[in-house]
């Protein structure tokens, strides 16, 4: 074998090797420019921002600005959870997922959730 042989096969082996690396890494998610690690239970998808996020809360006279990481509940039953936002529901399609909250819709366009058993059925979700 000559030199160029073992350094094309070295190569090669290294090109099939880069993409294995990347699904080991945890999926992160955006939404509104914030980045957000996903984790999943028995009741669904857990979002965490992975960095504070600011807040402006409009009320007149009362309006205030809240700062901190935030947790997004996405349950099985196609409800939605957020630690400033409040209750709200989420769906999915082929486009991406969002939960939508009294005041606020948070889109995760051409990003899929990952972490589900294969027989967990979020079908009903679909928006």
């Amino acid at each position: 074998m000559n030199l160029n042989t073992i350094l094309f096969a070295v190569l090669a082996a290294a090109v099939h090797l880069v993409p294995l690396a990347a699904v080991a890494e945890d999926f992160d998610y955006v939404s509104s420019n914030h980045s957000w690690s996903i984790s999943c239970n028995t009741s669904g998808y857990v979002l965490r921002s992975q960095y504070p996020v600011t807040r402006f809360h409009e009320a007149g006279v009362n309006s205030s600005v809240t700062r901190e990481k935030e947790t997004l509940y996405l349950g099985r039953s196609c409800d939605a959870s957020h630690t400033v936002l409040g209750d709200g529901k989420w769906c999915w399609a082929n486009g991406g997922f969002s939960a939508e909250f009294d005041k606020m819709r948070m889109g995760f366009p051409r990003q899929e959730l990952m972490c589900p058993t294969p027989q967990d059925d979020f079908l009903g979700c679909r928006c």
